[in-house]
C-alpha cells in the first residue's frame, strides 16, 4: 500500500495494458483525466476526448472505520468488485454521470441468498474528480439497504483509483474505500 491505496494481490502495479487488448481502453482513457497524476497541468491527453468515459472493472476495499470495530470487531471488510463507469459528458447535463453494478457472491445478510445484485448510480464531476454514488441493493434487496460512497478519482499510485468513505445508515456503519481500475481481460492494473 501506499499514499493511501490499496494493493492488489497477484498483479503487478506497474503492469502496463497490452496493445489491442481491452485494458488498452482504460490505457487510452486514463489520458482523458490529465493532470490527475498530480502534474502541474501538462496535457497528456495526447488528442484524447476529454469527455470520454472511464469505465471498466475496478477492483478493491471496503473498510469498517477503526472506532467501528472498536465497538463490533464483526464489521467485515468487503470486497470491491465494481463493472464502473465515470461519463464526464453526462456530467455537464446533470443526470447521472456514475453507473455500474455489481454482487456480493458470499453474503449471508438474505437467509437462502448467497448472492446480492446491486447497481451504482451517482455523480461525477470531471473538474473537482469527486465521485458520489448510491449502491442500492437490487434482487433479493436487503430492507432497501443503500450504501452511500463519496471519494475522488486519482491517480497517486499510477492507475486510475477511487479512493474515499461509505456509509450505511440502515446499520449504522461507516468506513473508507479505495478501488483501482484493472484490466477486465487479464486482471492486472491498468495505467
Amino acid at each position: 500500500m501506499g499514499k493511501g491505496g490499496i494493493s492488489l494481490g497477484g498483479g503487478s502495479r506497474g503492469a502496463s495494458p497490452s496493445r489491442g487488448s481491452p485494458s488498452s481502453l482504460a490505457a487510452a482513457l486514463g489520458a482523458a483525466a490529465g493532470g490527475s497524476d498530480g502534474s502541474d497541468g501538462d496535457d497528456s491527453r495526447g488528442g484524447q476526448n476529454p469527455n470520454a468515459p472511464i469505465a471498466g472493472m475496478w477492483v478493491g476495499e471496503a473498510w469498517p472505520s477503526p472506532e467501528l470495530l472498536a465497538v463490533d470487531p464483526s464489521v467485515p471488510t468487503n470486497p470491491i468488485k465494481w463493472s464502473l463507469v465515470l461519463d464526464p459528458g453526462a456530467s455537464q447535463s446533470g443526470g447521472i454521470s456514475a453507473f455500474g453494478a455489481g454482487c456480493f457472491d458470499d453474503s449471508a445478510d438474505v437467509p437462502g441468498h448467497n448472492e446480492l445484485w446491486f447497481t451504482l448510480r451517482g455523480k461525477f464531476d470531471p473538474v473537482t474528480r469527486d465521485v458520489l454514488l448510491d449502491k442500492v441493493y437490487e434482487r433479493p434487496a436487503p430492507n432497501g439497504e443503500v450504501v452511500k460512497y463519496a471519494g475522488k478519482l486519482h491517480a497517486l499510485n499510477g492507475p486510475f483509483e477511487l479512493t474515499g468513505t461509505w456509509r450505511n445508515e440502515t446499520h449504522g456503519t461507516e468506513g473508507t474505500w479505495s478501488c483501482q481500475l484493472v484490466d477486465g481481460s487479464t486482471g492486472n492494473v491498468a495505467g
